[in-house]
């Protein structure tokens, strides 16, 4: 089947010839909708479908993904990859299909819920529970999918569910943290949204790094408050003589320009290294940290204070 319709590459916008349809995919309509707004995601529906389309000189070749619920469509030529790297916004699809063309109805399931691949994956782990098949829970992740997960184990809380493999996407985050309380998967869910607001903000991932190891939070929960309060911490990254500048700075009110004035007049080393002690810097493995309020008063074990 041929559909005139011109695809974009979403990356560098260039267009392409019309092409054939090879395959008809339907999605939930809710599924559907979210792949619209994500086109650039990894879907599985892609990864499992791409080696069917044929290469050929007389066409381009596509899948057709269809909205089970409504008329619309997309033609996707993911070129090898997982997500739709050329695509085309199809009005009333449906209606250019002829009585030749199959669809595949096989992700129509709603017995294995599907997770948003639009959202950054924090952390997964595997749920057992006994009768049923495992089942790998991906977070973070809203109310509707956590309740469709329940409704597929057929569990009404997920303390009815063993959790298992626990993993961070940061190996080095999820080794800092200890919690000998079993946490729920509700407080899992919480970590894993306030880790994706970090996610992307340069040095957070490494301050946040360095408050675990300097406070060590006995609980997942503590652990979720330190993430969510990083305001309250520094990583210095400049070392002493930087730190000077910056507390001086900040003490008398004075800028770049007041600094640079005063540079070869004023031993910043040193300043710093005694703001350093009086502020209590802590060192970490992820550099020096300062907490603000209240400083840092006692050392924890293995930790050591700057001297």
């Amino acid at each position: 089947m041929i559909i005139r319709a011109e695809l974009k590459c979403k990356q560098t916008g260039c267009e392409a010839d019309p092409c054939a349809v090879d395959k008809v995919i339907e999605l939930p309509s809710p599924r559907f909708k979210q792949f619209s707004r994500a086109l650039l995601a990894d879907y599985d529906f892609i990864a499992e479908n791409k080696n069917a389309i044929r290469r050929d000189d007389d066409a381009r070749h596509c899948l057709l993904i269809l909205d089970a619920e409504g008329t619309d469509g997309f033609l996707v030529d993911p070129q090898g990859y997982n997500y739709a790297r050329y695509s085309a916004f199809v009005p009333n699809a449906r209606s250019l299909l002829t009585p030749d063309m199959a669809i595949d109805h096989s992700y129509l399931s709603s017995a294995k819920p599907w997770w948003d691949e639009g959202r950054d994956e924090m952390l997964r782990m595997t749920l057992h529970v006994d009768g049923k098949p495992d089942y790998t829970l991906i977070l973070p992740a809203d109310e509707k999918y956590l309740d469709a997960v329940k409704a597929y184990l057929d569990i009404d809380v997920f303390a009815d569910a063993m959790l298992c493999d626990i993993r961070f996407k940061v190996p080095y985050i999820g080794e800092l943290i200890r919690d000998t309380d079993c946490p729920a998967v509700e407080d899992y869910n919480d970590f894993a949204e306030a880790l994706e607001d970090i996610w992307q903000k340069d040095g957070m991932l490494l301050t946040y790094a360095a408050v675990l190891e300097a406070e060590k939070p006995e609980t997942l929960r503590r652990a979720c408050d330190l993430l969510r309060n990083l305001d309250n911490y520094q990583r210095i990254t400049e070392g002493a003589y930087g730190y000077g500048q910056q507390r001086l700075q900040e003490t008398l009110g004075l800028d770049d320009d007041a600094i640079y004035e005063l540079d070869g007049y004023m031993d910043f080393e040193q300043y710093g290294q005694d703001c350093m002690e009086n502020d209590c810097v802590a060192k970490t493995e992820f550099g020096l940290l300062r907490r603000l309020a209240p400083p840092f008063s006692e050392q924890t074990q293995g930790q050591q204070m700057f001297q």
